[in-house]
């Protein structure tokens, strides 16, 4: 079971040639922008960018794939604004049908029906297993999120820091919002959930590299990647938590 602890990234706590950060940058396709450096006294600049059909339609590729019957099934892990993680169970190319549980709730088992299709799901000692009438498989939280930042479409922020570009459906509140999640030199994932909402109007900011501020704005349907000098002023952080597994 992942185990989650909180920590709150402050912008004036650490100088950023200090830092030691993640590893090199994912190139992705279509969803990967070459970031210029930002004007030195622009006040923000949009500096890369990705529409948010296309995260949209990238999500399924960075879950696991399970088959059943000759019908593919999709098993990822989904977050809400309260930290809390919940996995997500649903057939491929379908909206809707998904079955969704707290991640604590799979220890005492769970179960998921659809056409035909009935599994029971439980978390035994880290390992999720699947089990239906002829069959099993079995994953984990630490192999869902590994495919999450593998498979997800990326940026680099200041040629220092990766993050995964995740869309994200909050179970209980349908909110939609990006996930963002980056991979420490500790080995960890260190992610944060932004709703759609809090970024229509101004930015959020990710990090702090070199004297430039780094964040996230949607316009017209696409993600904006922004960029601004950091002013006497301190900007806040996104808070952000840790997956250890």
């Amino acid at each position: 079971m992942i185990k989650l602890f909180a920590m709150l990234t402050l912008l004036a706590a650490v100088p950023a040639a200090a830092l030691d950060f993640d590893r090199p940058a994912k190139e992705n396709g279509a969803f990967y922008s070459e970031l210029a450096a930002p004007a030195p006294k622009a006040e923000q600049q949009i500096i890369g960018g990705a529409g948010l059909l296309e995260l949209l339609a990238a999500r399924d590729a960075a879950a696991k794939v399970v088959e059943i019957n000759g019908q593919n099934f999709l098993v990822t892990p989904v977050f809400d604004a309260n930290w809390n993680v919940y996995l997500s169970v649903k057939p491929r190319g379908t909206v809707g049908h998904a079955g969704v549980w707290k991640e604590e709730l799979l220890k005492d088992g769970v179960s998921y029906a659809y056409a035909g299709v009935k599994l029971a799901i439980k978390d035994e000692d880290g390992a999720i297993k699947l089990a239906w009438e002829g069959g099993s498989a079995e994953t984990s939280m630490a192999e869902l999120f590994d495919l999450l930042y593998s498979s997800s479409p990326s940026v680099t922020f200041g040629d220092a820091v990766t993050y995964a570009l995740i869309r994200n459906l909050e179970p209980l509140t349908e909110k939609e919002g990006t996930v963002t999640m980056r991979q420490g030199s500790d080995g960890l994932y260190y992610y944060s959930l932004t709703q759609d909402s809090e970024i229509e109007a101004a930015p959020r900011w990710l990090l702090a590299v070199n004297g430039v501020l780094y964040g996230l704005r949607i316009e017209n349907a696409n993600l904006q990647f922004i960029a601004k000098q950091i002013e006497m002023r301190p900007e806040p952080l996104l808070p952000e938590r840790a997956l250890k597994h």
